[in-house]
């Protein structure tokens, strides 16, 4: 006897209708709206005209309001959501205001319908990013990596929108008595009259670009507030300021991530690289805890210090991701540091070329890359090419000695010989856990 097939109950099929006539609302308006931009009192903005990425919207609305919905029963099926998605993405593609805004509205239809989907929070997080509303796209990147995404450009999305929102912070809090609001000047000042005017018209570009900030304006909107906000700081101060030329520099960072994107070093995918004294100095005064294997870890809380090693599950912590397996599938999965172990140097880089640019924050250098055989390091013979990625990296904090707290759990999937050590030095043990502190 067949089992009955599971179908959404009265609550969910009512929210999932409701949700797809919304959005059949938002398309027609859309659609209706677009008339309105032949008015020659309202033109669209310079390069959202008439044109193929418009047509190809145009026709993926047309394809989406022509699919029939699901049986009063059944479940939104494949063909429904992959249209809704594929009419999101044409919108983001055509670039203008309105047309980002119903790529937003189309996402959230998605994530109404299947809450779990990957495809549908990164095509939320890709037209909030272009939107200018770096704070939810950074939430809604996470959200896609937590969901366990493979897509190689969604860590590098995330890190830029972060490197985003880091420079206007930056530019923002330099010269805070010049971007607060407008500043009254009473008649008895210095400088009244036609020099107050003067001077008020000269702060104008401070709070203009902080209001772009705090409002979350489009880009290019930002980027205008934001240019004539820089000249005007640097004609005002010099450019020998010190603030003057570290907001020089957030601008220029910040124009180059709108015009080119994150442009990665080589060898390092764009991380800091991180030697032997870093990584001490990373490690110092914190508790710590080296994972094996790739299942959840929920005692993360504990530990200042969440060491991942070679695979693990999306969504988890992972302040140091250890690697000596080159054909582990977690390069793309977000961390703090990553640490490569690969012998000899050139098998070491060409490991490191696997990194996906923006996945990680630091980068372990050469001076790491074999822990145990180096002689400037541990110089521990006896341990050959096969050795875990945990237990080198066990043995590397234990040597640093800087942890009041040293855990490895899972220790059980390590190689006998590596039990073995490990064992032999064990302070505390539990069913999952051996603290070596």
């Amino acid at each position: 006897m067949k089992s009955p097939r599971s179908r959404p109950s009265r609550r969910a099929r009512a929210e999932q209708a409701l949700a797809l006539a919304e959005c059949a609302r938002v398309c027609t308006g859309y659609l209706a709206g677009l008339t309105a931009e032949e008015d020659p009192a309202a033109p669209p903005p310079p390069g959202v005209g008439p044109g193929p990425a418009r047509t190809a919207l145009v026709a993926a609305i047309g394809e989406l309001l022509g699919t029939a919905p699901p049986p009063r029963r059944e479940p939104v099926g494949a063909e429904l959501f992959d249209t809704l998605l594929r009419a999101g993405d044409r919108a983001v593609e055509t670039g203008g205001e309105r047309e980002l805004l119903l790529a937003v509205a189309l996402a959230d239809t998605g994530v109404s319908l299947r809450a779990k989907s990957r495809a549908a929070w990164r095509l939320r997080a890709r037209a909030l990013d272009a939107l200018g509303h770096a704070a939810a796209a950074t939430e809604a990147y996470e959200r896609t990596l937590a969901l366990g995404s493979t897509h190689p450009e969604t860590p590098v999305l995330l890190s830029m929108a972060r490197e985003k929102r880091a420079c206007l912070a930056t530019a923002v809090g330099l010269f805070p008595a010049d971007t607060a609001g407008g500043r009254e000047t009473g008649a008895g000042e210095e400088g009244g009259g036609a020099e107050a005017g003067a001077a008020s018209a000269a702060s104008a570009t401070g709070p203009a670009f902080a209001a772009a900030v705090r409002a979350e304006a489009m880009p290019g909107v930002v980027r205008e507030a934001f240019t004539a906000y820089v000249t005007e700081q640097m004609s005002r101060y010099g450019a020998g300021d010190a603030r003057v030329r570290e907001l020089a520099g957030a601008y220029g960072t910040y124009c180059r991530i709108l015009d080119q994107g994150r442009m990665a070093d080589p060898l390092l995918a764009g991380a800091r690289p991180v030697g032997v004294a870093d990584f001490r100095g990373l490690v110092a005064g914190k508790t710590a805890c080296v994972v094996v294997g790739p299942g959840r870890f929920e005692e993360a809380g504990d530990y200042e210090l969440v060491v991942r090693c070679d695979d693990f599950r999306g969504g988890e912590r992972a302040d140091v991701h250890a690697v000596a397996d080159p054909a582990c599938a977690s390069w793309h999965r977000p961390a703090g540091v990553r640490l490569l172990f690969a012998d000899p140097g050139e098998t070491w880089r060409e490991t490191v070329r696997r990194a996906v640019p923006g996945a990680q924050d630091g980068l372990g250098d050469a001076s790491l890359r074999r822990p145990l055989q180096d002689p400037a390091l541990l110089g521990d013979g006896g341990w050959g090419p096969e050795t875990s990625a945990a237990f080198t990296v066990l043995r590397l904090l234990d040597h640093l000695d800087v942890s009041p707290r040293l855990d490895v759990h899972g220790a059980g999937r390590l190689r006998p010989e590596e039990r073995r050590w490990i064992t032999s030095r064990a302070k505390d043990r539990t069913k999952t856990r051996t603290a070596l502190r």
